[in-house]
């Protein structure tokens, strides 16, 4: 069943992924490769690269006194970054992560799952705080973005079938915690470590920033990238747009995000006169410096594996 959904995003990527080709001109492709766009990718990956290491940092201050060192942590996000290439979005990185962290502390999964679950809501927060920023600095973007989406409500069947799918999943939720003595056990270990860590202002404001600093590495990705191919993109710009697309790119949809990035992209690189065939070489070219820093997290897990 598993093969099965892996294979269905992929199919769901590959055919985003050739609509968006299809909507973009190849004839107008015309990126002049030269040690301009050389630099400009040699950075990007550079800077993936830091923002792993930072974002490692991060989860050492959720994990608290008792995480493990830095360095097994930057590995671990270097080897999550290879997984999620595979699996659907960077939660299927975030998913080893979890296993790697609850198989060296034995009987603390809740922990290790929430330390997890931590990290990536403030990563998602920070992003929220880029685009609102983003939002509030470049408002001519958003207004362009609102022209060329139709903002509708779903149908009511569509409502009722959602809210139904809701209400299901919570009560297999309540169903597994009443019967599961270690899923019980485990949401207690994670209350605990959620509650240690809002109580601690120091470590709340020590992780925002850091969360901050990882969203403003992958933003100056972009912007090297965007300085490569010879475009002038404003800092408002991508305060707004560097997070919107990250935030389409979560969606559990596709394999790591394929085709719903470049997609996005080409709607919000239109109305700079940028061509959609440009748009979507900007996306693949991201993804093609992830796969290069995510490359060694591959080697790293083929030569040492998950273990300390």
């Amino acid at each position: 069943m598993r093969r099965v959904g892996v294979w269905l995003r992929l199919g769901i990527g590959a055919a985003l992924l050739a609509w968006v080709v299809r909507r973009a001109d190849l004839h107008e492709l015309s990126i002049q490769v030269g040690p301009r766009l050389a630099l400009g990718v040699l950075a990007a990956i550079g800077l993936l690269a830091v923002a792993q290491a930072l974002a490692a940092l991060r989860w050492r201050v959720i994990l608290g006194a008792s995480a493990p060192a830095w360095s097994y942590l930057f590995r671990l996000y270097l080897i999550g970054l290879f997984f999620s290439l595979f699996l659907p979005t960077s939660v299927g990185g975030d998913t080893v992560r979890a296993a790697a962290a609850s198989a060296r502390r034995r009987g603390d999964a809740g922990l290790a799952v929430a330390s997890v679950l931590l990290d990536r809501v403030v990563g998602v927060l920070a992003l929220v705080f880029y685009c609102a920023v983003g939002m509030f600095v470049d408002t001519s973007s958003v207004a362009q973005l609102a022209k060329q989406v139709a903002w509708k409500r779903p149908a009511t069947p569509v409502l009722a079938l959602a809210a139904a799918a809701a209400v299901g999943g919570l009560a297999l939720v309540v169903v597994v915690l009443r019967r599961s003595a270690s899923v019980r056990s485990a949401v207690a270990q994670a209350r605990h470590l959620t509650l240690a860590f809002v109580k601690s202002p120091a470590a709340v404001i020590k992780a925002m920033g850091l969360g901050l600093a990882v969203q403003a590495a992958y933003i100056l990705v972009w912007a090297g990238l965007g300085q490569g191919l010879a475009w002038r993109l404003s800092l408002g710009f991508l305060l707004f747009a560097v997070p919107f697309v990250s935030l389409c790119a979560m969606a559990p949809v596709t394999i790591s995000g394929l085709g719903v990035r470049e997609g996005a992209w080409l709607l919000l690189l239109a109305p700079l006169g940028i061509p959609a065939a440009h748009a979507v070489a900007y996306g693949l070219l991201y993804f093609l410096c992830v796969m290069a820093v995510a490359g060694i997290g591959g080697l790293l897990f083929a030569l040492r594996g998950l273990g300390a």
